[in-house]
């Protein structure tokens, strides 16, 4: 059987600028595409988005998360 470890990534802001954070480290990427071809260079896969919370009566700015896997490394 395989054995998978998995991955979050989210979207940050500093100074209006998107920064894209994988695992609690910075990722080289100006884009949504950059950051996960980026990581899918690295074997990970995404298999699943988490929509940001929506908070009535306004939503909350927040972004998605995004989950990859990829097999174990023996």
């Amino acid at each position: 059987m395989a054995k998978w470890e998995y991955m979050w990534m989210y979207v940050s802001s500093d100074r209006g600028r998107q920064i894209f954070v994988a695992n609690g480290e910075h990722l080289q990427a100006q884009t949504y595409t950059e950051a996960l071809n980026l990581l899918g260079k690295d074997g990970w896969e995404l298999v699943a988005i988490i929509p940001p919370p929506i908070k009535f009566p306004v939503p909350m700015q927040s972004s998605p998360q995004f989950c990859l896997k990829r097999p174990v490394r023996d």
